[in-house]
């Protein structure tokens, strides 16, 4: 799979040397190379970031959103493209890495929001965000109910310690950290569970939202009811066809005792 991975990117990069965009049939708009749309900080980092290493050559584009650019990264490319049939899917590079695309962008707005709170991450996998995040000086606890090995989500492959607990077990168990989580599994009550069971003020969520691949219905009607969201990550970065962010959330009032 390394091997596959340098080849595509060497192949990928060489592509946008000869030809700086790439039409795509049914948008009206080229595609670029993801480092192309990127801010400079994120390529910069990026040589820390694996997941980064394809996704910097992959097509992209980029629009305007509600709170700030929205990047959108596609994993197609025209079959008479040489690194065409090297391309991996999104769903092969979320089980080597994660299933939502983690920037240095994304992590340094989660270190400044949180203001140095060490975070509880439920349902880490392979620990993929926990350990950019904590390369980023931001201390994360990981836990999910699975082992690494055992998740059906990752390719096995450990980035961190993850800690083997059920989701509100694990957020018990740290009780003066902040909760994230990154892309909950969809129609699955582990989200939820994990919410009710936190008593902290502030709150992360990276997926999507009602209606979306992320969690079940129980868990965005709590957040309707007993959280609003307070601010926006200002940079998505994402695949395109999905809707995920990056929203911090404050609790509307106090936990009773």
């Amino acid at each position: 799979m390394v091997e596959r991975l340098v080849e595509l990117s060497t192949r990928l990069q060489e592509m946008w040397e000869s030809t700086p965009t790439v039409a795509l049939p049914g948008w009206g708009h080229p595609f670029r190379s993801l480092a192309e749309l990127l801010p400079e900080r994120d390529l910069l980092l990026a040589d820390r970031n694996p997941q980064m290493v394809p996704l910097l050559w992959y097509p992209a584009l980029r629009a305007h959103g509600p709170a700030g650019p929205v990047v959108e990264v596609f994993d197609h490319l025209p079959g008479d493209r040489p690194a065409s049939p090297l391309m991996l899917r999104r769903q092969d590079l979320a089980g080597l890495y994660s299933w939502a695309v983690c920037t240095a962008s994304a992590v340094e707005w989660i270190g400044a929001v949180t203001a140095g709170a060490p975070l509880v991450e439920v349902g880490a996998g392979s620990g993929y965000w926990a350990r950019q995040l904590s390369l980023a000086g931001v201390g994360v606890v990981a836990t999910d109910l699975h082992p690494v090995e055992g998740n059906g989500f990752t390719h096995g492959f450990r980035y961190a310690e993850v800690e083997t607990f059920a989701a509100a077990d694990a957020v018990r168990r740290h009780p003066g950290h902040t909760l994230l989580l990154v892309w909950p599994p969809p129609a699955d009550p582990m989200a939820v569970r994990a919410l009710r069971a936190y008593r902290g003020e502030l709150f992360l969520y990276v997926g999507e939202g009602p209606g979306g691949m992320c969690a079940d219905a129980a868990f965005f009607a709590e957040l309707d009811r007993h959280w609003t969201a307070e601010a926006v990550c200002p940079l998505t970065v994402r695949w395109l066809g999905h809707a995920d962010g990056i929203t911090l959330y404050r609790r509307r009032r106090p936990v009773l005792p």
